[in-house]
Formats: structure tokens, sequence, C-alpha cells
């Protein structure tokens, strides 16, 4: 089985990318002055992107239509659910069967995941629309991880990653940066992840 994902429309005001606005990233960084707003909005953008990417997702809100082909012989088991990949799912416009609409289904919005009373065949085109309208639906745990990678991002600055310690004389100065998850894409720090790693859509092959 294979998919197609198709955005219908979408609303620059809630589809995102950014996970949390800039008033709210500067009252949690203590940040009161508009000098560096054009910057912070940036590593807003940036590190939603990033995070997005990790989960292998997209958050904001959309219209959206996905198709699913099962290859020629393919049978699902029954009650096997579909997984929508704009979730969570505000709500479903139609399904359709090779054309033919039905409305007998069963939907977890929260997961995105759509089942029938028996199994899936050939064609089946869902639309709907699903995702978080951004960035005031953004789950706590998004915004969250995207004030910590800002604020590691500001902490770091222009320093060397690779320079662990100064010395001069008798005075040595020794940084301490969060490790890198393995599973990161190599932005994301592990506290980043460990935040984030709930929200990461698992596809299986």
């Amino acid at each position: 089985m294979h998919s197609v994902f198709e955005i219908i429309e979408e609303a620059p005001e809630s589809a995102g990318p950014d996970l949390i606005s800039l008033d709210d990233l500067k009252l949690a960084l203590g940040i009161t002055g508009t000098t560096e707003d054009a910057e912070l909005q940036a590593a807003i953008t940036f590190q939603s992107r990033i995070i997005a990417e990790y989960c292998d997702r997209r958050f904001g809100r959309a219209d959206a239509m996905e198709t699913f082909t099962f290859d020629r012989g393919e049978a699902p088991p029954m009650r096997v659910a579909l997984t929508l990949s704009l979730y969570p799912v505000v709500a479903i416009s139609g399904v359709s069967v090779l054309g033919a609409t039905g409305e007998d289904y069963d939907l977890d919005p929260a997961t995105g995941r759509l089942w029938v009373d028996g199994a899936w065949t050939d064609t089946v085109a869902v639309t709907y629309s699903g995702g978080y309208d951004l960035p005031e639906e953004a789950p706590a745990r998004l915004q969250k991880a995207v004030i910590e990678a800002v604020q590691e991002g500001r902490t770091s600055g222009a320093r060397d990653p690779s320079i662990r310690e100064v010395q001069h004389g008798d005075t040595r100065i020794s940084y301490f940066t969060s490790s890198l998850s393995s599973a990161s894409p190599g932005f994301l720090s592990a506290p980043v992840v460990d935040l984030i790693r709930p929200y990461r859509r698992i596809t299986i092959a």
C-alpha cells in the first residue's frame, strides 16, 4: 500500500510553521526589548521547521486529501487502520473507495487513525481538515522545545562548539552543553528531543 498526501487549502495565520509566538518566546526568556525581534522570529521559524522535520510531521492546520492505494492482490486484515498524515483530525469531509462515497467508518481524531468494519481495498480517498491552529494550539511540549532550542542557541552564541575549556593563567573556564541525541538530525539537543519524542510520527515499512 502507498499513499499520496496533498494540501488543498491552508490559512497563513494557522498553517505555521511557527510553534510559538514571538511574544510568548520573549516572555519565557525574559526579553522585554524589541531590538532582537527579527532575530528571535527567524530562530522560532528555523527551530520549528527542524522539529517538524525530526517528527516527520506537518503540525499546522490545513485542508487535505490523502489517497491510499493498495497493491493488486493485497489483502489487509480486517479492522486495520489507515493513518492520516495530518493530525489531530478536526473534521472529515468524505471517505470514498473507488469513487463511491461511504460514511461507515470509525475515527480516532488524536492519532488520525481511520477504520471500517471490514477491510480496506482498492483505492481510498480521504478529504479532511487536520493539524493544530498554530501557534496558539501547539502542545506545550512543542512550545517548550522551541524555547529550549532558541535559548541554547543564544547561550552558545558564536563560540566554537568544539572548544570545551579555556585556560588563562590560573583561571580555567569549562563549557558544558547539552549532549546531542544520536537520533537527532544534528541540530537538536537531547533535552529537546526528549520533549518532542511523543509527537514523532513512526513509519513502519
